[in-house]
């Protein structure tokens, strides 16, 4: 890619290979995020991992591993999120294009 080249969201994201961990990763507890106002979760997470369709979703594999929606849960939501790094080799990949 070319540094003058507008790089999207789309094309960064085709940069990232995952490895699923069998255990866990991030757990949350959805029921906490029922009664959470602002859901910060939602607005934070670059991968666009959590989503509400009547309550909270959420998709571990697109994780990128910034951990930005433990912070944001913990300060301004509900402290609903659970989140550490994958175990060994596991998780995200990021590759050079």
């Amino acid at each position: 890619m070319s540094t003058e080249e507008n790089v999207t969201l789309d094309k960064r994201l085709m940069l990232i290979n995952f490895a699923k961990d069998p255990e866990p990763f991030i757990v949350v507890d959805t029921e906490k995020c029922n009664s959470c106002k602002t859901k910060p979760c939602l607005y934070i997470c670059p991968a666009e991992v959590y989503t509400w369709q009547e309550k909270l979703n959420y998709n571990t594999e697109g994780c990128m591993e910034t951990g930005a929606c433990l912070i944001v849960c913990h300060k301004l939501g509900a402290a609903a999120i659970t989140w550490k790094y994958p175990s060994g080799g596991k998780g995200v990949a990021f590759k050079s294009g």
